[in-house]
């Protein structure tokens, strides 16, 4: 998809060119990682080290001078910590590559959940999906039991990573700089990700203290050859985790497992359900009740605003309405029931065929939803551990925002 934006200043040229250079550091870091294993250890060895150092002097700065007891306790812990540390030659290898089979046992049961989820539906992938699971479960086995003499395991992700990222970064520059094309960008680390709309909540706070001036109140819908992306998140509670929408032409579309009587009680999965009607009844809900809403705003092509319609009209053949049973919750305990009793504009949809038929709460989430369509203009944010979280999507728009080659052309924040 073609960049329509200006020439780039000299600044911005000299921008990206330093930014190529940075990937070629990527690149090269993360060979290193992969064919030298010594020095990621040493490194992750020394960094503990100094962790522990300055906690020590901090707590025992504060115990003194704030003369508060607990700090003396957390001195205590650091440096018996630092002892043992400092003693085992092989202690921190043990604890990062028990962490990583953590890990690896969550994408186990993540691939497990999808499937499940295909064999309920009776769709492809069942026998990649266990396969996948196998895998992951004997990696993390493998590390949790023989860290120390598999910890090359270790060495292989972080440096495939690391040089991953540099050479994703290095094509998108490549794209922006000399064919005017939109760039992509490597999905921030899941367990980074996963936490950033709870972060992003708590932040949003703090600066309200300080500067109200900073935030909006009242919705405006998305008119003409412009596409919204809102971020949703609160304080507390599984909306912690964030919820991601896409505005277009007036219109909302936001999915999830709101159906509460065809879904787990643990929402890891359930009957697919997509919410279309009025952006501005539907975000100003959101702010009225306290939600923190992030909304980043991007101007197409005519091109682009045909592609989005396309991609918005294939989600939606495979839908039907769905007519929500609203008299069962008389006291507006459920979400689909609020909305109803708050008289906004919207209609519910199922799917009837398709990957968006259910709902999973680690892959076919809000995320996949809003990325199919917004992948119409040439954005990409790649996702390789299979993990969509709105986290990480904030952090790809949020870096988006007026950047050279860019179609992210403005940020607002809503609360009440």
């Amino acid at each position: 998809m073609k960049y329509k934006g200006d020439l780039f200043t000299t600044r911005e040229k000299l921008g990206l060119v330093l930014q190529m250079l940075l990937s070629i550091l990527y690149i090269i870091l993360g060979l290193v990682i992969v064919f030298k294993q010594d020095i990621l250890w040493s490194s992750i060895y020394w960094g503990l080290v100094s962790v522990l150092i300055a906690t020590i002097v901090t707590a025992i700065y504060r115990l003194f001078f704030n003369r508060n007891p607990f700090q003396g306790l957390i001195a205590i812990g650091a440096g018996v910590f630092l002892t043992i540390l400092m003693q085992s030659s092989t202690l921190y290898v043990e604890l990062v590559a028990g962490l990583a089979g953590v890990w690896a046992l969550f994408n186990a049961g993540v691939h497990g959940l999808e499937m499940y989820v295909a064999y309920k539906d009776n769709t492809k992938g069942k026998i990649m999906h266990f396969l996948y699971a196998l895998f992951s479960a004997g990696m993390g086995f493998l590390l949790i039991f023989s860290g120390v003499e598999n910890r090359y395991i270790i060495n292989l992700q972080i440096g495939s990573y690391i040089a991953l990222l540099g050479a994703i970064q290095m094509i998108s520059t490549v794209r922006i700089l000399f064919l005017h094309e939109i760039g992509g960008k490597l999905s921030a680390p899941v367990v980074l990700a996963a936490f950033m709309p709870a972060f992003l909540a708590k932040k949003t706070r703090e600066t309200a203290k300080n500067n109200p001036e900073y935030f909006k109140h009242v919705v405006e819908e998305t008119k003409g050859d412009y596409l919204s992306i809102y971020l949703y998140t609160k304080d507390d509670g599984f909306e912690q985790m964030g919820h991601l929408d896409i505005g277009y032409n007036g219109s909302i579309y936001s999915y999830g497992a709101h159906d509460p009587y065809n879904r787990a009680k643990s929402m890891a999965y359930g009957d697919g359900v997509l919410i279309v009607g009025s952006e501005k009844d539907f975000v100003q809900y959101a702010v009225d009740t306290n939600t923190i809403v992030f909304r980043f705003v991007c101007r197409l092509t005519p091109d682009q605003s045909l592609q989005i319609e396309d991609q918005i009209e294939s989600i939606l053949k495979l839908s039907y309405y769905y007519e929500y049973p609203d008299e069962k919750d008389p006291e507006g305990e459920h979400y689909l029931t609020r909305l109803i009793q708050n008289n906004l504009r919207l209609n519910f949809y199922k799917f009837f065929d398709g990957k968006f038929r259910t709902y999973n709460v680690f892959t076919t989430n809000c995320v996949i939803v809003a990325d199919q369509i917004v992948e119409a203009t040439g954005m990409k944010l790649f996702q390789i551990s299979g993990i969509a979280t709105p986290g990480a999507y904030y952090d790809y728009l949020d870096k988006q925002v007026k950047k050279p080659g860019s179609i992210v052309i403005k940020k607002e924040v809503y609360r009440l």
